[in-house]
């Protein structure tokens, strides 16, 4: 039982000692994503999704179900920017339409990576993520309002001695908050300049 045991431990320790960290461009300025927007007059948003995979700079077709999964996860944080009331994939029936390209560059390191598996983790391997968040707001005729763009790279390590460092900088976690900054950041500027309301 105790082998079982401590078996159980070692395989979970080894796949649970990967720590995320965020850097956003310098110019980037965060926004504070609990606050109250009651005092926007928010509207019914309609986002068409894109989104291009490339994996170290050549480009993948994403499955379909990945496609649906990243649709909804930016309508999730479109909601929980607060200055949206609803969002629909549907964009004939909303006030204003959103045209979202979404990017994702993933950069492998190969012989890290090796490395990394012969000494069983004791050598960190890590990865990174580029992320780019295009949005162009339209009005119900296709007229153009405003286009904005931002990114961030996440740098994804793992190997035992970031095991401490697992806690404070979970990979989903991070994830989320980036997403969230990107997508808060560009309806905080769309709604600056007057085109949600």
């Amino acid at each position: 039982m105790r082998i079982y045991f401590r078996l159980t431990l070692i395989i979970f320790s080894i796949n649970l000692n990967c720590a995320t960290f965020i850097l956003y461009p310098d110019n980037f300025e965060k926004v504070a994503t609990n606050e109250s927007r009651s005092e926007i007059n928010k509207k019914t948003v309609g986002i068409n999704v894109i989104y291009k995979l490339f994996n170290d700079d050549e480009e993948e077709l994403p499955s379909p179900k990945r496609q649906n999964e990243i649709s909804k996860m930016l309508e999730n944080f479109i909601l929980k920017s607060g200055y949206i009331s609803q969002v629909k994939s549907n964009t004939e029936s909303t006030e204003i339409n959103c045209d979202i390209i979404y990017t994702k560059k993933i950069y492998p390191h190969g012989g890290l990576t090796f490395l990394s598996g012969i000494t069983l983790l004791i050598i960190p391997t890590m990865f990174s993520i580029h992320t780019i968040i295009d949005v162009s707001f339209k009005d119900k005729n296709g007229k153009l309002l405003g286009r904005y763009e931002r990114n961030a790279e996440s740098f994804n390590w793992l190997g035992l001695v970031f095991l401490p460092a697992m806690p404070f900088y979970f990979p989903e976690v991070e994830g989320r908050e980036m997403h969230l900054q990107l997508i808060s950041s560009i309806f905080k500027e769309a709604s600056l300049n007057n085109i949600l309301k």
